[in-house]
């Protein structure tokens, strides 16, 4: 199999129950499905924009995400990933945390992700 595309998955991005939304793992690929080249960031940077998108068709906003389980290919590449972890939530953040897998090449990171879609913090 060719890493060049990736073909979109069949199963829904996201489940919602209620208020609970649960998020499929999201990867740095961009709106073409092909994954995002380059630094370790620009994949980690690019999988945070399908976080974004993926539960904005929910209804649901990125200051509702409660928690975010990621796993890197490379646990050398935390430092990036919290780099990027607090651009994406530079003030209240969310839960975390971060497990060292083996994922599909060529992707170095995916995110799971679970938001709460009331307006309580």
């Amino acid at each position: 199999m060719s890493h060049d595309a990736v073909v979109p998955p069949s199963a829904p991005a996201f489940r919602r129950q209620g208020n609970l939304l649960l998020l499929s793992g999201q990867v740095g690929v961009d709106e073409s499905w092909r994954p995002v080249p380059g630094r370790f960031a620009d994949e980690a940077r690019a999988a945070f924009a399908n976080v974004r998108r993926v539960p904005a068709a929910a209804g649901a906003r990125p200051d509702q995400i409660r928690k975010v389980t990621a796993y890197l290919a490379d646990l050398g590449d935390f430092s990036a990933y919290h780099e990027v972890w607090t651009e994406e939530f530079p003030d209240r953040r969310p839960a975390r945390t971060t497990i060292g897998a083996q994922l599909v090449p060529p992707f170095r990171v995916e995110l799971n992700v679970v938001a709460w879609l009331d307006d309580t913090p």
